[in-house]
């Protein structure tokens, strides 16, 4: 007989206990990898049939890797898991009764365990024209995208007789890890991709007082030193009031003329969880017990992005890699356990600590240290420079998936490390080409929720 229904007792018609993984992000692959050798089929359900090591996205969008070096089939990181099928599908609604999901092409996929691990969106904050007008950077399609706007941008400048051409303008929202990234390698990448007449001129304008804003003033220093040596302007204290096809106007009145506007301002999570009818906080991520069950729902976890533990529970995970790693592998486990007919344990955080790559050869990282006397500071190990990049390199490769894609990686990385070239700078028109942003905004709400 099948798994019986947690809440309604009824014995479900599937030979063995189906777990549905959805989504296939960190948190996704991390739970489908936790359920291992357990007596369950696992499907991993999500619209893509690959992976996306996100933090990279930026060096695809400035040419600097491929699009296959920053993602992974599914269906090759499990080829050697025999309990998971991998389906591509987007969700359209749940039908709790019955434990089905319904999807966008009018299919269904029953599930006796539910791990919803769908991720964020991009969030515009309600700024008026910047979804319509802006280039988001948060999946491979963005960075693909983007990446042929500005070769195309470039390659229309290098084609100038007398090379007259107004310098080509890029404004970057947002003073994060992710906008100090990319203006730090945009500052560079025309000379390095097209040749020196073709410059571009980077604006990151960030709303607070100071640049990486999680890290310590120190590293926020360092940061604004390196992108202005770099040539970029940075504009502290500001924010952006509206986006239009022509650029952008700040709330001082202060306007910059460019087609080139990227959006790395934030991020909220995926509206799934309100989709489903589940409690959500403010920012619509799913609220969990420490376990990271689904309350009302015995059968169903929450992992990565979308979820949060309930305020009585103290601090929630930052939405970064490594909680969404670790949350997903949890999850995963509480399932293994529910299966094994063991108890449920809590979730516990690891801090790993947070780094930022200014530009070739040069980071700033903070780490935490074991608790000594005397050391108040989160991350009182800090530094930056060649070490902090080299860490920040080793960390990157060993987060990515599979032998081939490390090795690759690590290749075109010291490549371009030594002759200034990027690997990823083949300008390639597909037949379906737009030449205009691709926001999360557009498409159906079915192809956002997985």
């Amino acid at each position: 007989m099948g798994a019986q229904d947690l809440m309604s007792g009824r014995v479900s018609a599937i030979a063995r206990p189906r777990v549905v993984v959805l989504g296939a992000g960190f948190a996704g692959m991390n739970a489908a990898h936790a359920l291992r050798g357990v007596d369950a089929d696992v499907i991993v359900l999500d619209k893509n049939n690959y992976h996306t090591f996100q933090p990279l996205l930026y060096q695809v969008s400035t040419g600097y890797l491929a699009a296959e070096e920053v993602g992974a089939a599914l269906r090759t990181i499990f080829r050697r898991q025999s309990n998971v099928t991998v389906r591509m599908g987007a969700v359209v609604s749940v039908r709790w009764a019955d434990r089905t999901l319904c999807l966008h092409d009018g299919s269904t996929v029953e599930f006796d365990y539910l791990i919803l691990a769908v991720g964020a969106r991009t969030n515009y904050f309600g700024i008026a024209g910047m979804a319509e007008h802006s280039w988001p950077l948060y999946t491979l399609d963005d960075a693909v995208r983007l990446r042929m706007h500005l070769l195309n941008r470039l390659e229309a400048a290098a084609a100038t007789p007398d090379h007259s051409a107004e310098p080509i303008t890029a404004v970057v929202v947002g003073g994060g890890p992710t906008g100090v990234e990319t203006a730090g390698a945009l500052a560079s990448m025309g000379q390095e991709l097209i040749g020196p007449a073709t410059a571009m001129r980077v604006t990151l304008v960030e709303a607070g007082s100071r640049l990486l804003a999680a890290f310590s003033p120190r590293s926020s220093r360092l940061a604004l030193a390196d992108l202005r040596r770099r040539g970029v302007e940075v504009r502290l204290g500001a924010t952006v009031k509206h986006a239009d096809n022509g650029g952008v106007t700040l709330a001082d009145g202060h306007r910059i003329e460019t087609d080139t506007v990227i959006w790395a301002a934030g991020v909220a999570a995926n509206p799934l969880g309100g989709a489903f009818g589940l409690e959500v906080d403010k920012h619509g991520r799913i609220l969990v017990d420490p376990q990271l069950q689904v309350p009302d729902h015995p059968n169903v976890f929450a992992a990565g992005d979308v979820a949060v533990t309930t305020p009585a529970h103290g601090a929630a995970p930052p939405m970064l890699a490594s909680a969404a790693i670790q949350t997903g592998r949890h999850a995963g486990e509480q399932v293994a356990r529910l299966l094994a007919g063991g108890p449920l344990s809590a979730f516990r955080y690891h801090d790993k600590g947070i780094m930022a790559v200014l530009g070739r050869g040069d980071a700033v990282a903070e780490l935490p240290l074991l608790p000594f006397a005397g050391v108040s500071s989160r991350y009182p190990l800090r530094f930056g420079g060649l070490p902090a990049w080299l860490l920040w390199l080793g960390v990157h490769i060993v987060y990515l998936i599979g032998f081939r894609n490390r090795i690759k990686v690590l290749l075109d990385w010291g490549w371009s490390y030594f002759t200034s070239r990027g690997a990823g700078a083949i300008l390639v028109h597909p037949p379906d080409a737009q030449s205009v942003p691709s926001t999360s905004n557009s498409g159906s709400s079915a192809e956002r929720m997985s």
